[in-house]
């Protein structure tokens, strides 16, 4: 039996009435919104906790003081925010468009385009990740024993790292994106010649 069909849902859009386009188009702004908040928000905090840890273990006496997950649930947090997320990902590449770009409508690669969002990404990335090493040792050694110069060197190496991995993705995502609306236009076209 088909959800449409019951007896329950029917009763409901009874009740409801009818969709309203609009409000159901803001909403699904307000809950992009929402997951990409909540998503970036775990994930620098799982880039913390990874970070943290390294830096403990650079400074030897405070090898206790972070530990990556703390229980067994906090690695399932993650671990499901990263299949979700996958998941969203390679349902958006399917379809044709990740986000608002529409790469499957694109005739060119839009190089200068990806180059400009791999370098503010990896930019982003180098200053937050030695922002996050900072922040990191200086709650476990003094202030004048932070190494901000390999803190600066670590995050340019993963930032370049964090460049060329943008990059890669969002030029295959290209790729995705015009084979899928290749194969989709030659379907519609083998249906309207029969």
């Amino acid at each position: 039996m088909k959800m449409q069909n019951m007896k329950i849902v029917q009763k409901w859009r009874e009740y409801a009435g009818p969709k309203d386009e609009r409000l159901e188009a803001e909403n699904a702004k307000i809950y992009e919104f929402g997951f990409i908040l909540l998503s970036f928000g775990m994930l620098a905090l799982l880039a913390y906790q990874i970070i943290a840890q390294q830096v403990a273990w650079v400074h030897n006496g405070a090898n206790d003081a972070f530990h990556l997950f703390a229980s067994p649930v906090d690695a399932a947090m993650y671990a499901w925010l990263f299949i979700v997320m996958l998941i969203c990902a390679v349902l958006q590449t399917r379809k044709g468009y990740v986000d608002t770009n529409r790469f499957g409508q694109t005739d060119h690669l839009p190089a200068g385009y990806f180059l400009l969002i791999a370098g503010i990404t990896g930019a982003a990335s180098a200053l937050a990740i030695a922002a996050m090493r900072c922040i990191a040792e200086a709650q476990i050694v003094p202030f004048e024993s932070i190494f901000w110069a390999a803190n600066l060197a670590t995050g340019v190496v993963f930032g370049v790292m964090i460049f060329a991995a943008t990059f890669g993705a969002l030029c295959l995502a290209f790729y995705e994106a015009k084979h899928r609306r290749a194969k989709i236009e030659a379907e519609l076209d083998a249906t309207d010649e029969r």
